[in-house]
């Protein structure tokens, strides 16, 4: 293990490395994380690592496996801090290169179709009109979109003028849903007097 591999910690102060591609969690001797306690299966959980990060999937475990206190239910990246239960178990995952994989900018993946969209492997859930903006922003991304280009594909039933504000608080909901951090935005990026650009590596 280097000081750069990602890791879990115990309530013990135990720690897991998570060099290798794939961690099994659970009761059995192979696991490479052991869990003695009844309430674990054999082969509870597993956590996949690659240049990306660290994903947590539940292996149909009897019990579950709970992330941040919440029940998973489908595969789920792992972030610095967050928390994973197994029964009365529980450990906290670390990550000492994330700050470095995030600083080059989040991925965004887009499906074929438009319909399905994750950022940094989270999928993102966009209310109808959202959609409408990004489908308009992605399929121009990297050239800057006007309000008024907007305003026509956005508000196709308004006849009367689509006002500055109605946009600004669009372009305010979908950066919420797509920035890691919508205060400082850099997929969804306003070009002054102009308009607005999608910054897309996919």
């Amino acid at each position: 293990m280097t000081e750069t591999d990602p890791y879990l910690l115990d309530s013990g102060g135990r720690r897991f490395p998570l060099a290798t591609s794939v961690t099994t969690l659970g009761r059995s001797p192979e696991a490479q994380i052991l869990i003695v306690e009844r309430s674990a299966s054999r082969r509870h959980a597993e956590i996949r690592c690659d240049t990306n990060g660290c994903r947590l999937t539940d292996l149909d475990s009897t019990n579950g496996t709970t992330l941040n206190g919440l029940r998973l239910t489908v595969p789920q990246m792992l972030h610095p801090g967050d928390v994973i239960g197994i029964g009365s178990a529980t450990f906290t995952f670390h990550d000492p290169e994330a700050t470095l994989r995030e600083s080059h900018g989040p991925l965004l993946v887009v499906s074929p179709d438009r319909r399905e969209i994750w950022v940094n492997q989270r999928p993102i859930t966009l209310t109808p009109k959202e959609q409408l903006l990004f489908e308009l922003l992605y399929e121009n991304r990297g050239r800057v979109i006007s309000k008024q280009q907007i305003a026509v594909v956005v508000w196709p039933e308004y006849q009367a003028e689509v006002f500055d504000y109605q946009i600004e608080s669009l372009i305010k909901r979908l950066r919420e849903a797509l920035e890691p951090d919508p205060r400082r935005p850099v997929l969804l990026l306003t070009v002054r007097g102009q308009g607005y650009r999608l910054v897309a590596s996919h």
